[in-house]
């Protein structure tokens, strides 16, 4: 992908800038792969268009309290400079009072960022009316945001494609299974589960099954954990979304099937992986599985569709996703063309097998290439962002 220039970009987004764009990003951050996918994802991809980010990190500080305080000195010695505001942090980190003193020394627009917006919306909700813009990664939970007196916007996740990448090696092997790269626990768990037990070649890459005891995902069924519980009854009691995860997190927790069979014949079992192996995997890999339902509300009879960093992520690299169908997913990428979509249990089996078919291989090379252009053409940060800017 060719970069643009500086200049056509921030003709884009602010004509009547002459410098390059700089974006004060309030972000706590940890060294963990939570946080720092947002370094490696939208900061990297900006910054081959010329957008630099300036980040303060709240969790430097021994206290919330402290962190405003010294945020608002921070924004005063750079505020010749900024041209946005930027959070995705709820009010208890960033506290609503800190962003009307940034908007009155700044005078910048102002956007907050809302990546869990969908199963925690309420977080933000005192935060968020001192936005000028919120920026929803699922639309199901736009009318909260509506009635607080927000102005929204939706975009859901990207990929970055200087970051993920197809295999580019002239020889690339075919790993002629359907793979999961990541712990699998709760619906992960049984969809692979699901999967094995009816023939289907499966391989997971997580340290998660080579080391008995790092989590729950080997080892039989998930505990009851009371205190667990509660906790979520306080956060999913008051709207509906929240309210049908909480049943199905009960329900499955009682079930049978939350962890992962791991010594089935059909199950390949490797460490995790790097970056690198990682997009070359999703490049190898026949078929690799994404879930698209919010947390274990894939049990109930009408799951809530979630989409995840993962649905960019594999066909940016040049992977096929399977996935089950739900109508926002439909319309990034193209069934049997682009993704592999399934309505059913029975479908899964079958469309998992009938593209593991040796004889279709040249078919699932051909989908993968449509699905990395795709990605490209579409499902970018700078897309997203370019999006974001508009309403602005």
């Amino acid at each position: 992908m060719k970069g643009h220039t500086r200049q056509c970009v921030l003709s884009n987004i602010y004509p009547k800038l002459n410098h390059i764009m700089k974006i004060l990003y309030y972000f706590y951050e940890l060294d963990t792969p939570m946080y720092l996918w947002q370094r490696e994802h939208f900061m990297n991809e900006l910054s081959h268009y010329g957008i630099e980010f300036i980040t303060f990190n709240p969790a430097k500080y021994d206290t919330p309290e402290i962190a405003n305080e010294e945020f608002i000195r921070f924004a005063k010695t750079c505020r010749d400079d900024i041209d946005l505001f930027l959070s995705c942090d709820e009010t208890k980190i960033l506290f609503p009072e800190t962003v009307r003193e940034i908007k009155r020394t700044l005078s910048v627009p102002t956007v907050l960022i809302c990546w869990d917006n969908l199963e925690l919306p309420y977080k933000q909700k005192a935060v968020a009316k001192a936005f000028d813009l919120i920026w929803l990664t699922s639309h199901e939970t736009e009318y909260l945001f509506k009635s607080w007196g927000c102005k929204t916007i939706f975009q859901t996740y990207a990929a970055n494609p200087y970051f993920f990448h197809p295999n580019r090696t002239e020889v690339k092997s075919i790993i002629n299974k359907v793979g999961f790269i990541g712990t699998p626990y709760g619906s992960r768990a049984n969809k692979l589960n699901y999967l094995i037990s009816n023939g289907v070649e499966c391989a997971v890459y997580s340290n998660s099954i080579i080391n008995k005891g790092y989590n729950h995902s080997v080892g039989g069924t998930k505990k009851f954990d009371p205190i667990d519980i509660a906790v979520k009854f306080i956060r999913y009691l008051r709207f509906p979304i929240g309210r049908k995860v909480l049943y199905s997190t009960i329900k499955n927790k009682l079930s049978r099937q939350s962890s992962l069979t791991d010594d089935s014949p059909f199950l390949t079992k490797a460490p995790s992986v790097s970056h690198d192996d990682m997009c070359s995997l999703y490049s190898s890999l026949s078929l690799s599985l994404n879930i698209s339902e919010l947390r274990d509300t894939y049990i109930l009879k009408n799951p809530i569709p979630k989409i995840h960093l993962r649905t960019f992520e594999i066909p940016m690299c040049g992977g096929l996703q399977i996935t089950s169908y739900n109508d926002e997913i439909a319309g990034y990428f193209e069934d049997n063309k682009e993704i592999i979509l399934y309505h059913s249990d029975e479908e899964l089996i079958d469309k998992a097998k009938f593209y593991l078919d040796e004889r279709n291989t040249t078919l699932v090379a051909k989908m993968k290439s449509a699905a990395r252009l795709r990605a490209e053409n579409e499902h970018t940060w700078k897309k997203r962002f370019d999006e974001v800017m508009k309403q602005i």
